[in-house]
């Protein structure tokens, strides 16, 4: 069924705005993107692309040293975390910090205790908490770890032009300003 016209005698080309349109209208114009949020997204999508690249082609020893080790994602976030606390954790702080179930935690922290790279006993205080702690051999692994991404990453900056590496050392001195960005420094590489 066509729809009626609601003003009949008004010519097509000047009809009234209801105050639903003003409001669409409105809308619309708030909704219009601000020149920031444009850089912010275009600096994103920068960014997106750059860490895109780097993961494509700059870790091939990681993969390999993540193969020979023959360790989960879940395992490797785990050992990370377990060396940021720099604590023993109890087995549900473990399972919540890589959003595993307790059961799922148990079996990853089990397969690392079998391995070496973690230690687990009974909390002094309550019989039924286990804790969790780093080994040398744990702390070993994510030197490791951390050995095979920096080689991608040094493999990379030799690829690099004097301009774009000196540009890209201007902007992440920057960067490293921030103390949370700088205790990311591999050991022994602080300036």
């Amino acid at each position: 069924m066509p729809r009626r016209n609601p003003y009949p005698n008004a010519p097509a080309q000047s009809l009234p705005l209801r105050k639903h349109n003003l409001y669409a209208i409105l809308a619309c114009v708030q909704a219009t993107i601000s020149p920031i949020e444009v850089e912010q997204d275009g600096l994103s999508a920068d960014l997106f692309a750059f860490i895109v690249y780097l993961h494509k082609n700059c870790n091939a020893d990681l993969f390999e040293a993540v193969g020979a080790l023959e360790l989960t994602l879940t395992q490797i976030k785990l050992l990370h975390h377990l060396e940021d606390q720099g604590r023993e954790l109890t087995l549900k702080e473990a399972g919540e910090l890589v959003h595993v179930s307790l059961p799922a935690a148990s079996r990853t922290v089990e397969d690392l205790v079998r391995r070496g790279f973690v230690e687990r006993r009974e909390d002094a205080d309550d019989r039924r908490m286990k804790r969790v702690g780093l080994t040398d051999a744990g702390r070993s692994v994510i030197r490791r770890l951390n050995a095979a991404r920096l080689s991608g990453l040094a493999q990379f900056a030799e690829s690099l032009n004097a301009v774009e590496r000196d540009r890209l050392a201007g902007a992440l001195s920057i960067l490293l300003e921030r103390a949370d960005v700088a205790a990311c420094r591999p050991e022994g590489l602080t300036p």
